[in-house]
């Protein structure tokens, strides 16, 4: 094998796993806090037993950030029933207790949000029919 063969593909070994660094990541869990600066979950880990508890993870808002509502609806989304629908929200629609996604990026030696998933599972459903 040419040597510069063994070094294109040691070069490689060095550089790919560099680029993993910079994935987005997604932590999902509940909102402990959210207000101007980011927004707080709680969220858990791998299970280690009956000791295991959440762990709190705070994310910093940045100009791009989207929060994006889903909830079900009884038309659903492309035909499909009860499936859920995804709306634009803002930070302030969060609250206390609501299960989130938040995908992250690295910015510097911060994770910062780049888009927060609201699921609320349907409290304001209406069954077709009933009253």
């Amino acid at each position: 094998m040419p040597l510069s063969s063994v070094a294109f593909a040691f070069g490689l070994l060095l550089v790919v796993p560099s680029g993993w660094a910079f994935a987005a990541e997604k932590h999902s869990g509940a909102v402990v806090a959210a207000d101007e600066t980011g927004i707080t979950i709680e969220e858990m880990g791998p299970w280690h037993g009956p000791s295991t508890q959440p762990i709190r993870r705070t994310f910093r808002w940045n100009d791009s950030t989207r929060v994006v509502l889903a909830e079900r609806s009884s038309e659903g989304e492309g035909g499909w029933r009860w499936g859920f629908n995804d709306r634009p929200a803002q930070p302030s629609d969060l609250h206390m207790g609501d299960f989130v996604t938040v995908t992250t990026e690295p910015r510097g030696a911060r994770a910062v949000a780049v888009e927060v998933l609201v699921v609320w599972p349907g409290t304001h459903l209406e069954v077709p029919g009933s009253s």
